[in-house]
């Protein structure tokens, strides 16, 4: 039920699909063993299952940013088919690469935001709580990110 949605969450962050399923995989491990952990009257469980992800994810993020990823090994990550695509998957594939790299751009509190919001449809207040920060704090947060977002990939990606 939630490793589509966690899979997503984890891609918009700027996770490799490797990485991601490692850390979903962990994510999920982690849930099991520390159940007990989780109050149903404090979150959702799936805003307590996208913290431990969000906190895996930036950790991370944190000791990969010396090395992060060219775009050449993601071109190569996704060539698994034998036979180039129509025309059409190239430039959605194209356009998928720009906002990717403007998403990669944000920083990490921005980028995470706008996936909780616009992937995992989770509330402000629920994300305010798993950020610990304020409602306030997180729309200016969306506002910033999509304001930049904006700036770098122009009017055509309203």
């Amino acid at each position: 039920m939630y490793q589509r949605p966690l899979f997503g969450f984890l891609g918009r962050m700027g996770m490799s699909r490797s990485v991601a399923a490692e850390i979903a995989q962990e994510t999920f491990m982690r849930a099991w063993r520390h159940i007990e952990q989780y109050q149903s009257g404090r979150a959702a469980f799936s805003t307590w299952l996208f913290s431990i992800a969000r906190n895996l994810a930036l950790n991370e993020l944190t000791r990969a940013a010396g090395r992060r990823e060219t775009s050449g090994e993601r071109a190569a990550d996704a060539a698994v088919c034998a036979q180039p695509p129509p025309i059409d998957q190239i430039a959605q594939d194209q356009s998928r690469a720009r906002v990717y790299e403007a998403l990669n751009r944000l920083s990490l509190e921005d980028r995470t935001t706008l996936a909780l919001i616009y992937v995992q449809d989770l509330p402000i207040a629920d994300i305010a709580a798993l950020e610990g920060t304020t409602v306030g704090a997180v729309k200016t947060r969306v506002h910033r990110a999509k304001a930049k977002l904006r700036e770098w990939l122009g009017p055509s990606y309203e």
